[in-house]
């Protein structure tokens, strides 16, 4: 899973001497055939930070559905620019029988859920809001 996930960002753009650290998550729900997975780099230098995600379901056949992500890129550590997900839950949210994933999107002063299924064999977003600001 950890070559996968580095394949991921370094296709995102992440240098492969990079100064700060990945973070790895991975979920593997009982009875599911495939794992929910993030790889997620930052490196903060003064008021900047640097960062690039992927997160992804990886199937037993190490075939990959990013759900998420951004691109390696630098923004203000204090007024965020760029929209960043956490992985919150997998849950049968609809009662259709199938699991979902459930993330939080989190933008400067924004955040809000999102749900993500599997629909005619593609994972897309089913639902999107209960945003909150600050």
């Amino acid at each position: 899973m950890r070559g996968i996930l580095i394949g991921e960002l370094r296709g995102l753009g992440l240098p492969a001497k990079a100064k700060g650290h990945i973070y790895f998550t991975v979920w593997q729900p009982i009875g599911l055939d495939w794992s929910l997975v993030e790889a997620y780099y930052d490196h903060i230098e003064e008021s900047d930070v640097t960062l690039c995600q992927v997160i992804a379901i990886v199937g037993q056949n190490s075939h990959v559905s990013v759900l998420r992500k951004v691109p390696f890129q630098k923004t203000d550590a204090d007024k965020n620019t760029v929209t960043t997900w956490t992985p919150l839950d997998l849950a049968d949210v609809n009662a259709d029988g199938q699991t979902e994933v459930i993330l939080e999107g989190d933008a400067y002063e924004d955040h809000w859920l999102e749900v993500v299924g599997l629909k005619d064999g593609l994972f897309k977003t089913i639902f999107s809001g209960l945003g909150y600001y600050l």
